[in-house]
């Protein structure tokens, strides 16, 4: 790159929300990023220059591309994923990040981690493959191997919790890392755990891995992390026992963390909030965090309009029912008040079961329908700050509005900044834009939102 700026770590994240909140952990480490919705190339990298109010006067330091194969079988995955690897793999950088989420979304059938990883590894052959999952800042625990979340107050192991065993498109069955990704492949996997990480310099890389056949697919290496403290000495460590270029990585943004501490310089970012009114709220999320986000909003005076899902499935009433709802959502725009349109209220709503039976047929057609109306509206509404819930929703929607890179802007919640658009078409370029997963953020995000920050 100019003036000898090396490139850190490129990664694709395999859905939005989880590719923004990379680019907020790098940011906050110290470590420039930029997201782009497409696969860059050298030119666009070394064009890109940061003009926003976090970072005035860097070049870029890490890259990401923004994906939705989370939300893709495994033909389609591959499909996705070949082209945006081949790419990537003509940009030099010491780390290839595949960003999953931190509650493990995937199954044989849909987001296939097995497939992504056969596809990485033709593009970006390691000897081992890190694996990061766990994340404290997120709530995040992997213990002995077991993954555990925790909603408020209550630590859950992942095939109890009450949002994830229940996922609608891919529920949690076991929270053994290890046991859930050994159905979607077939490679060896190795454990450090929480005994092991107090010692973990003086562990041999050869004493945690054997992989004598070298035609095998090479192994994970699945690391505990308990505490935040926990990942320091992980990302020393692979930094030590890595290739110098291109070494596959796996996890959540715990890879971030952890390579932070060894090559980022933490900054506090004194980044001015500035209110926007009307913001418009699309989400396409069954959490019960965003349910409660959204009903805290409705209390303070923000237009909540429900998408009525059963007519989206209907042949009959589907375009009528995105017709009603865009025309609901640009008269309250116009009348500047907050909007917010949702299809569910948290996952015992009664949308979430119509969804279900609908979802083998049509699995992502919500947010299909969610990413049109929003289009409609910003064709009809100069809006200046946009916040979609939902990985899938937010996935469909930014290509939608064909947003070509985002940038950290402020911040709202761990894992879901506030981010600046780039686009050619003008009515989004320059647009602030909030995406988040469905357990991200306290009842206020919505209203953090609304305000620029938590300030």
């Amino acid at each position: 790159m100019k003036d000898n700026l090396d490139i850190l770590l490129g990664y694709y994240g395999d859905d939005f929300t989880g590719s923004a909140d990379v680019m907020e952990v790098l940011s906050l480490m110290g470590i420039p990023t930029v997201l782009f919705l497409n696969a860059p190339d050298q030119n666009e990298i070394d064009r890109f220059v940061f003009k926003n109010r976090a970072f005035p006067d860097f070049k870029v330091q890490a890259f990401g591309v923004a994906g939705i194969a989370r939300s893709l079988a495994p033909l389609e995955m591959k499909e996705e994923l070949e082209p945006i690897f081949q790419n990537m793999r003509k940009i030099p950088f010491r780390y290839f990040h595949y960003k999953i989420c931190s509650t493990l979304d995937s199954s044989p059938e849909i987001g296939n981690i097995g497939v992504a990883m056969d596809v990485a590894e033709k593009y970006f052959p390691s000897l081992f493959i890190p694996l990061l999952i766990g994340f404290p800042t997120l709530n995040r625990f992997v213990v002995f191997g077991n993954l555990f979340a925790r909603i408020r107050d209550t630590v859950y192991r992942l095939d109890r919790h009450p949002v994830m065993s229940n996922h609608p498109v891919t529920p949690m069955q076991e929270s053994d890392v290890r046991r859930h990704l050994q159905r979607q492949m077939d490679r060896e996997m190795a454990l450090v755990d929480v005994i092991q990480l107090e010692k973990l310099d003086a562990i041999p890389l050869n004493q945690l891995i054997f992989n004598e056949n070298s035609e095998d697919k090479v192994p994970l290496l699945l690391f505990d992390t308990l505490k935040n403290d926990h990942l320091i000495p992980i990302g020393k460590w692979i930094e030590k026992n890595s290739l110098s270029s291109h070494q596959l990585l796996l996890g959540s943004s715990a890879v971030e963390y952890a390579l932070g501490h060894v090559y980022g310089a933490a900054k506090d970012l004194k980044i001015e909030s500035i209110s926007v009114t009307p913001i418009l709220v699309v989400s396409g999320s069954c959490a019960q965090t965003t349910a409660d986000q959204i009903l805290h909003v409705e209390k303070l005076g923000f237009t909540c309009i429900r998408i009525a899902v059963d007519n989206l499935f209907s042949i009959e009433f589907s375009k009528q029912e995105m017709e009603r709802v865009t025309d609901a959502a640009l008269s309250s725009l116009k009348s500047g008040h907050h909007t917010v349109i949702y299809s569910a209220l948290g996952p015992d709503d009664p949308m979430v079961k119509t969804t279900l039976k609908q979802q083998h047929a049509q699995p992502q057609w919500i947010a299909h329908c969610q990413a049109e109306i929003t289009g409609r509206l910003l064709e009809a509404f100069p809006l200046k700050r946009l916040v979609t819930a939902g990985g899938d929703t937010s996935g469909y929607i930014l290509k939608k509005l064909k947003i070509s890179a985002l940038e950290f802007s402020n911040i709202l919640a761990p894992g879901a900044p506030l981010c600046q658009a780039h686009a050619e078409n003008p009515a989004v370029d320059g647009m602030e834009i909030a995406i988040k997963g469905g357990q991200n953020g306290t009842v206020r995000y919505f209203e953090f939102a609304q305000k620029g920050g938590v300030n």
